[in-house]
């Protein structure tokens, strides 16, 4: 939310623009830039004379990690953030975005301090409900973001500047007819095609192979009958029935708990209340008289010509504190004088009476008992915790710290990042649990994780005593799986050898659906679909692809997951762009986008072989 360009990102150019900053870096070719310092301390990154410090490229790199985290429920690391890239792009982001500065820097494009301030007054992140700039969200917004006033300002000018670079580059590039309808024609142009899809299960299963050809799938697919990474685990445990006999609960803790969460076990009086609401006192006197007169409700309505509003079953506290007062002071169904609030004056009344109830402590007891055992539980718990974590800093063994807190260890002999053991069935006694899970296989082998709490359910330490590195499984433990393997390969391809004669019967000339009739085999027409329509057309994007290379009667035969489709084309519907206007205006913008695109790119590429960009890894390492 923070780098957004604001009002300034809603051109489609602009956007274009910075969505294209990392893509031109890379075209660029990061190896050529990337280079090793070996000596001393220097900048991280150079573009011309504009140096970036490792500290600044590591700052930026964090709040990208932090921004993420959501994404990987709060456990995206550094070190898999940059398995996945994101240093990489962080450096390109940077890269990029100095390019552009310095240009426009050169070209004398600024934006004035009352415009950021102004744009920053009109972004409706910082507006609250009643649609006025809020400082406090504001500075909540860049708290999360570990930004100060100063640098969020500096920011959001420099955004303005780019978007000025931007709107120059290629503001109100539009793609030339002649170059656009021809694209739009080609992009747009749908396809319809007969399908026969032969399933593997249409063909015979081929009876279980001989010991040769066993082993030798066996030694060809030695990837697919992989065991498991394994683990053998000491595993220390604090629950909470480790501290539950000293969570002691007197009934005078009950007692002073009930009266605590009284308001709980209140059920309010609900009465049933009807109303007429009236706008002025002429229409309120009018209404004491009829009143006064044993007139009911909808006569009274009617007289005044106003509506009876059925409120249904409410409590006090929902109604105005003037009416509630007098409505659940007033008898079932007699009908109230008027009575003035700040909605108008209402004239009520009151229906079927529901009491109210207070739940007697009895009744209760056991419940606050355990909330109270659960709450004392923890706290002990958490104090236990404590402890034990001072302990084991002091250099005691895991063993010996258990013994002395007289605390669970479990020996888990094997156990996969799944929670199964070598017979593929879960480890009975292993923590149920993701983060145990992720914990017992992030730690080395011979260390021991810190004290890690369980959802909800006390502690546990680990020690990973054993690593069994992934290893093809004996033969004669899959022996069943080696076969099922091959007896599937071998039907699949003789699904195969049957698409492809059916293909060739209809390449002779023959109906697709008289053919594939013949093996039990029901065609069906799709929709017409696009170049990209594989989805909507429930094909594969070899077979579209296919389709679209070939005239009228073309034939397709692709494998796909658990057989294989054969497609001949049956009609071509050419796009004419005079009969679909809102269309060709969609494909025109694309077109358009993409030439300023590579306007965009061009220009990039130019500045970098102007100014030159140098990028040392080594700084960036050493400052981590």
């Amino acid at each position: 939310m923070l780098d957004s360009f604001r009002n300034a990102s809603k051109s489609w150019v602009v956007k274009l623009l910075f969505g294209l900053l990392g893509l031109s870096f890379i075209s660029w070719g990061v190896g050529d830039v990337l280079r090793g310092g070996l000596f001393g301390r220097g900048p991280a990154i150079e573009v011309g004379k504009v140096q970036v410090t490792a500290a600044e490229v590591n700052a930026e790199f964090k709040r990208e990690v932090a921004r993420l985290q959501p994404l990987f429920g709060g456990k995206l690391s550094a070190e898999e953030a940059r398995k996945m890239g994101l240093l990489d792009r962080t450096i390109q982001t940077i890269v990029t975005r100095t390019l552009i500065d310095e240009a426009a820097r050169r070209l004398g494009l600024s934006a004035s301090e009352d415009a950021v301030v102004a744009q920053v007054a009109a972004d409706p992140n910082f507006r609250n409900e009643r649609g006025e700039f809020d400082r406090e969200l504001l500075r909540r917004a860049l708290n999360r973001a570990n930004l100060s006033e100063a640098d969020y300002m500096r920011m959001e000018k420099s955004n303005m500047v780019r978007a000025q670079m931007a709107e120059a580059l290629s503001g109100g590039l539009v793609a030339p007819v002649t170059l656009a309808d021809p694209l739009t024609r080609w992009r747009e142009e749908r396809r319809a095609a007969e399908i026969a899809q032969i399933k593997d299960e249409a063909v015979a299963l081929p009876a279980a192979p001989d010991q040769a050809a066993i082993e030798q799938y066996y030694k060809d697919n030695s990837q697919r009958f992989m065991a498991p990474e394994f683990r053998a685990l000491t595993v220390m445990l604090l629950r909470p029935a480790d501290v539950g006999a000293l969570a002691e609960i007197t009934d005078a803790h009950i007692a002073e708990a009930y009266q605590l969460r009284l308001d709980e076990f209140v059920t309010p009086e609900r009465r049933q209340v009807a109303q007429v609401v009236l706008a002025d006192d002429v229409a309120a006197a009018r209404a004491t008289d009829l009143v006064k007169a044993g007139k009911d409700l909808a006569a009274i309505a009617k007289d005044l010509g106003a509506s009876v509003v059925d409120l249904g079953t409410v409590e006090k506290g929902e109604l105005p504190d003037e009416l509630g007062a007098a409505l659940f002071a007033q008898k079932p169904g007699t009908i109230s004088p008027p009575v003035r609030t700040a909605l108008g004056w209402h004239v009520a009344q009151v229906g079927q009476v529901t009491p109210g109830r207070t739940r007697p402590l009895a009744e209760v007891k056991s419940m606050l008992e355990q909330d109270l055992r659960r709450e004392r539980s923890t706290d002990l718990l958490s104090q236990l915790a404590n402890q034990v974590e001072d302990t084991l800093g002091a250099g005691t063994s895991l063993e010996e710290t258990a013994s002395r807190f007289q605390l669970k260890v479990l020996r888990i002999p094997a156990i996969d990042a799944k929670g199964q053991g070598p017979n593929g069935k879960p480890v009975a006694d292993a923590p149920k649990s993701d983060t145990f899970l992720d914990v017992a296989f992030h730690t080395e082998q011979g260390a021991e994780s810190q004290l890690t709490e369980k959802e909800g359910d006390g502690y546990f330490l680990v020690r990973v005593d054993r690593v069994v590195a992934p290893a093809p499984r004996a033969l004669a433990d899959v022996r069943a799986e080696v076969v099922a393997g091959w007896q599937a390969e071998r039907r699949h391809e003789k699904a195969g050898e049957l698409a492809q004669a059916i293909a060739l019967q209809v390449k002779a000339g023959e109906p697709l659906a008289k053919v594939a009739q013949a093996h039990g085999i029901k065609v069906s027409t799709s929709s017409p679909f696009t170049r990209e329509g594989a989805e909507a057309a429930k094909l594969a994007p070899a077979v579209v692809a296919e389709l679209f290379q070939g005239k009228p009667g073309t034939v397709a035969v692709k494998a796909e997951k658990g057989g294989w489709v054969v497609a001949r084309l049956a009609q071509v519907i050419a796009f004419e762009p005079a009969k679909d206007a809102k269309a060709a205006e969609t494909a025109r913008r694309k077109i358009s986008s993409t030439v300023a695109g590579d306007l965009v790119d061009q220009y990039l590429a130019a500045l970098n072989v102007e100014l030159g960009v140098r990028v040392d890894r080594s700084q960036i390492s050493r400052e981590e």
